[in-house]
């Protein structure tokens, strides 16, 4: 009996561990990356305004992620592994300020601005790409 009361326990203690671990992961995540999921992309029009772009309906709800050590992004849209080399951090964000990185590509520029500052775990986030996808904006956490 007590063998078995000993094997619940240690189970339990196992359990806990784990979701404990996972728990230290995903805050951990949210310190080194932001991850952010697309709602609205836009282009310039000819007449100077922004307009809804032909690739919203294929990059809506897309999602990546933003190393905030690095300003890297990994995931469906607006990817810098094909920068040359080139990506950073312009601010890494605060209470005060929005977190800004940017990527060389060579012969285009993308940047991305998350809002930091604004309260709570939801950040607005806008991206330009010259010669990409045009203005990208949605939510991170």
């Amino acid at each position: 009996m007590i063998f078995f009361i000993l094997r619940f326990l240690s189970r339990q203690i196992d359990f806990f561990i784990l979701v404990f671990l996972f728990s230290s992961v995903n805050a951990l995540a949210g310190e080194r990356a932001y991850t952010c999921e697309v709602l609205h992309v836009y282009k310039l029009s000819e007449d100077g305004s922004l307009v809804t772009s032909g690739f919203e309906k294929q990059m809506k709800g897309s999602g990546f992620s933003v190393s905030r050590i690095t300003g890297e992004i990994i995931g469906e849209v607006i990817p810098t592994e094909m920068a040359k080399g080139s990506t950073g951090i312009t601010n890494k964000g605060s209470e005060r300020n929005s977190f800004k990185a940017w990527a060389d590509f060579g012969d285009q520029l993308q940047l991305i601005e998350v809002k930091e500052f604004r309260k709570g775990t939801v950040k607005p986030f806008v991206s330009s790409s010259m010669g990409g996808a045009g203005i990208v904006t949605g939510i991170c956490k």
